[in-house]
């Protein structure tokens, strides 16, 4: 029962800092939900219909295929409404073509479930079959043949992977409209019968032809602005990642050459190791959930911590801590930014609480010496160094003192003069032999 109420404490305590750093940053101001944004998700319902395929691309050039559908559907009930106010009689054969060839159009998405190009294929043929029709019965006059201008838009459709299907399109409607301009009339049945209506149809299929092209291109556009801005926050989502996992120099030259071997020697870094005393007891009895909450708010507060003082975090293991500094700076710099750091991580760990609600302490150990650092892994790479300073300042660490900083004299010589320092004396350490040590006290104030 105690060791519950003691867990419950440390959750809530934790609970408590994560919801403390959320309201310190700035809630970002409430964005205005455009109409336009609404209209354009009930047309991505409308125009996604029919369509089952999972993959993105085929999704995205089927509905531009029922797009188009959409329009050309829309354009013939246009015309048929309109030929039947002008002249029922005269013109009932374009009435009757316009009312089918709506229905034809409006069909095309139920081909999507038989390949991923059948309605594109079964709605490029209809178009050159309907057009084809109509300048027959209007002849030349009826300006029908202005149509077949869409034709570059059904590189939509096909997309760069598919060019041979779209280069039959464009054969095909080429073909079709020399034919049409070469062997049909200039004035077809229909408009002799209703000779008033020709010029009437040639200005209305020109304000149709710029009204499907603004439909279609601007549709196209938005799409591509938006596949543009998801692929931005994509790219931003994974920088993060790989600056969660390498420090940004080294993630830099794995975007510039992936897969090129990152390895480099650095003559004078400060390692820093730290273990929480006590932890792996104390984790037996914790249960799984709590165990990671404690862990996670923990490192999250150090890494915070290191970040502040601009010190590379390498890794975690289980409950160890290590990190460097010195990698880009002087061996002084790295020294001190370490040192800094091996105080508030002291501080913090000691504020922050153990496992069970009691104290929590931690053995820290510095040195500086040449490390050699370098990218290692294939699916789940890791930034890494090697090198007796990383082993040294392990053995610093795993030799020293709950609550206190043990340094090796390489490094103590770098921050004499500007920390409070003092010998321990020599100590045996196992692979190393005799090695002068010394404690880490504080930061002398200069003032």
């Amino acid at each position: 029962m105690a060791r519950s109420r003691r867990g419950q404490w440390v959750q809530n305590r934790a609970k408590h800092q994560v919801d403390t750093r959320a309201l310190a940053r700035p809630t970002p101001p409430r964005r205005r939900a455009r109409w336009w944004l609404h209209l354009l998700a009930f047309i991505d319902r409308i125009v996604s219909v029919g369509i089952v395929s999972h993959d993105p691309d085929v999704r995205r050039r089927q509905r531009f295929v029922n797009t188009a559908a959409l329009v050309g559907g829309i354009a013939s009930l246009q015309h048929s409404v309109e030929q039947l106010a002008w002249d029922a009689v005269a013109l009932q054969p374009l009435v009757v073509h316009n009312f089918l060839f709506a229905l034809i159009y409006l069909a095309t998405p139920l081909l999507h479930r038989v390949s991923e190009n059948a309605a594109a294929l079964y709605l490029c043929a209809a178009v050159t079959a309907g057009t084809a029709r109509v300048i027959w019965l209007t002849g030349i006059e009826g300006g029908a043949h202005v149509y077949f201008a869409f034709t570059a838009a059904a590189f939509l459709f096909f997309g760069v992977q598919h060019w041979r299907l779209f280069l039959a399109v464009v054969l095909l409607a080429f073909t079709t409209v020399v034919t049409a301009v070469t062997l049909a009339p200039h004035m077809g049945p229909v408009a002799l019968a209703a000779p008033d209506y020709v010029e009437h149809l040639s200005a209305m299929i020109v304000v149709n032809v710029m009204i499907i092209n603004v439909w279609l291109f601007t549709y196209a556009l938005v799409k591509t602005h938006r596949a543009e801005r998801q692929l931005e926050a994509e790219v931003a989502r994974s920088d993060g990642l790989l600056l969660a996992i390498l420090p940004r120099p080294i993630a830099n030259r794995l975007k510039v050459a992936p897969g090129a071997i990152v390895a480099d020697r650095h003559e004078a870094v400060t390692v820093f190791f730290a273990d929480l005393v006590g932890f792996t007891t104390r984790a037996r009895t914790a249960s799984p959930e709590h165990l990671v909450a404690w862990l996670d708010t923990l490192f999250k507060g150090l890494d915070a911590l290191a970040s502040e003082h601009k010190v590379e975090k390498i890794k975690t293991i289980g409950d160890a801590y290590m990190a460097v500094s010195g990698l880009r700076v002087s061996p002084e710099v790295g020294a001190e930014r370490v040192a800094r750091f091996a105080l508030a991580f002291r501080d913090f760990t000691d504020r922050y609480g153990g496992l069970d609600g009691g104290p929590l302490q931690v053995r820290i150990g510095l040195h500086t010496g040449p490390v050699v650092a370098g990218v290692i892994g294939g699916t789940r790479f890791a930034y890494d160094m090697w090198g007796d300073a990383v082993n040294t300042a392990s053995r610093m660490e795993s030799h020293g003192e709950p609550g206190l900083i043990q340094l090796s004299a390489a490094t103590a010589d770098l921050l004499t003069g500007r920390f409070a320092i003092r010998p321990r004396g020599v100590l045996p350490v196992k692979g190393l032999g005799e090695v002068e040590v010394f404690w880490l006290d504080a930061v002398i104030d200069v003032a």
